[in-house]
């Protein structure tokens, strides 16, 4: 991800799942300029209200780039407006029922641990049916999108830490 950054002569520090060493770190070095990357939208289930939170006292300047939902959106050609917004990152799979029962369409970030296959099975044990488009790796070289039903979608492997765009049957 630091590819497009010029990191020469900078310290760097890689947050992982610990985000207690993360605020931590950046607190530490809030008299210094100090730059957090992070993949994604940072208003959007990232970083950016765990660091409010942590450390309101820091002034912050947040440079988004072009979501992953925009992406997908933009590729397939769809408009979004209307469409419900929820993640799964770390959350379980039961959090989509209410989302799915009040919206016809949706769109989901997924995880390693909830993929969008394993997002389609879910679905589709629940007897739901409809077009779904699973995107990976979005702007990258290996970017893949998939266009299909729920059902083939779950026979699918891959698509870990992607973006699901969900449009169920009436």
């Amino acid at each position: 991800m630091l590819d497009a950054i010029d990191v020469a002569q900078k310290e760097i520090i890689e947050v992982t799942a610990d985000i207690s060493a993360a605020m931590a770190a950046i607190d530490k070095n809030k008299e210094r300029n100090t730059v957090v990357v992070v993949s994604g939208d940072p208003g959007f289930y990232s970083m950016l209200k765990t660091i409010r939170n942590h450390l309101p006292e820091i002034a912050l300047d947040v440079i988004p780039g072009v979501s992953s939902m925009q992406m997908l959106f933009g590729r397939i050609g769809e408009e979004w407006q209307g469409v419900a917004l929820a993640s799964v990152h770390g959350r379980s799979l039961e959090e989509l029922d209410t989302v799915i029962e009040r919206h016809k369409r949706s769109c989901i970030l997924t995880d390693n641990v909830h993929s969008a296959p394993a997002i389609a099975r879910y679905l589709a044990d629940k007897g739901i049916t409809g077009r779904v488009v699973a995107g990976a790796n979005l702007s990258y070289d290996d970017e893949r999108i998939v266009d299909t039903t729920l059902a083939e979608l779950a026979k699918l492997e891959g698509f870990e830490s992607s973006v699901l765009y969900i449009e169920i049957d009436s």
